[in-house]
């Protein structure tokens, strides 16, 4: 069952319930004030202002002072849950403000929570014996590749990579428009697309399948298809043709 928390800091909770006295009972507190004085004592000081929010997915685990999320790509950001029925060994999509302050001094920064929201975590999260356990190289990934299916159709082939001079090169059509892209072997394998399009994740799927994986750094992003299927979820499964 998926459980979904939307936090309120308590600076937050005590305007709704001034809104709510009658006018002779107000006082001469200046709202805007207690809102930025709030916030989650263990998160630390809530921002200033109107900063912007930061979205982010991954595994929670237990931290030095917080507890932390690491994100897929190796990001880590420090949060405390509250209330929220969430902790370590969850998986999960966070949207909160970054602190000012903390005394969880761990990652990137510390989160301010607004939402957390249980989240179906990728394949190489969940068992990295999904992954195929193989190692993404040169010749591993150069060739033409198709959708993993019974309508697999090696004839118009959903994209091809190959080597030019300098670099790996995807060529195939994202969200329907010809793209070309730029393959990233190494400990993080992705694809490299112009912006605005983001960053994609790659990993052996099978023994000889080729996953192309959702955008790992923003879990708040538009949906995405490479070669007309739909990136989602565990991502989609290509197989080299011959």
């Amino acid at each position: 069952m998926t459980h979904i928390f939307t936090y309120l800091p308590p600076a937050v909770a005590a305007l709704a319930l001034a809104g709510c006295m009658a006018a002779d009972e107000a006082s001469d507190t200046d709202p805007a004030s207690e809102l930025q004085q709030g916030g989650d004592s263990a998160a630390g000081t809530r921002p200033a202002g109107s900063p912007a929010l930061v979205t982010v997915e991954g595994r929670v685990k237990q931290g030095v002072e917080c507890l932390i999320l690491r994100t897929p790509d190796g990001d880590v950001w420090s949060f405390n849950a509250g209330e929220a029925d969430f902790g370590p060994g969850d998986y999960v999509e966070l949207t909160g403000e970054e602190a000012d302050a903390s005394f969880c001094q761990q990652g990137r920064g510390t989160l301010v929570p607004q939402r957390i929201e249980a989240r179906q975590p990728p394949a190489r999260d969940r068992d990295p014996a999904r992954a195929g356990g193989i190692r993404l190289s040169e010749s591993y990934v150069t060739g033409n590749w198709t959708a993993k299916g019974v309508d697999a159709d090696c004839a118009r082939p959903d994209f091809q990579i190959s080597r030019s001079p300098g670099a790996l090169v995807i060529e195939t059509s994202v969200n329907g428009t010809p793209e070309t892209g730029r393959v990233v072997l190494g400990d993080y394998p992705r694809v490299d697309w112009d912006e605005p399009l983001p960053d994609m994740p790659l990993e052996s799927r099978g023994p000889d399948g080729l996953a192309v994986l959702r955008p790992a750094t923003d879990a708040a992003y538009d949906p995405i298809s490479v070669g007309g299927h739909p990136i989602a979820g565990d991502g989609v499964v290509f197989v080299k043709c011959a």
